[in-house]
């Protein structure tokens, strides 16, 4: 790994570790006057998280709100409920698809909901 390889990859750590906390903190104490900020630093903090893996060479994709298509690099965590939808979208994605210099890496995980 190179210097900045693991520089990326320590940032990307603290981002992670910002983001965890700042998610524990919002489970213990939700108020609503919290929830704008809470918001905006999630926010932040996933803009973060995408700059710091573009820089060691990563994209993450979410699919969330999209029509869910076969040929998808994901795998289907409801895929037996999903089986009997007519037109399914994606509700939620559990795990990004991750791409590395043009090549998926790491499949991403979804949830599907009928449209309709």
């Amino acid at each position: 790994m190179t210097t900045e390889d693991r520089s990326a990859f320590v940032e990307l750590a603290v981002e992670y570790w910002k983001l965890f906390k700042l998610t524990e903190r919002a489970l213990v104490d939700t108020q609503i006057g919290n929830v704008m900020s809470i918001s905006a630093q999630l926010r932040f903090s996933m803009s973060r998280l995408h700059a710091i893996c573009a820089k060691g060479g990563l994209k993450l994709i979410s699919y969330d709100r999209d029509t869910y298509e076969p040929n998808l690099p994901v795998t289907v965590a409801n895929a037996e409920e999903a089986a009997s939808f007519d037109d399914a979208v994606i509700d939620r994605t559990l795990e990004p698809t991750i791409i590395a210099d043009g090549q998926m890496v790491a499949m991403g995980k979804v949830l599907l909901k009928n449209r309709a």
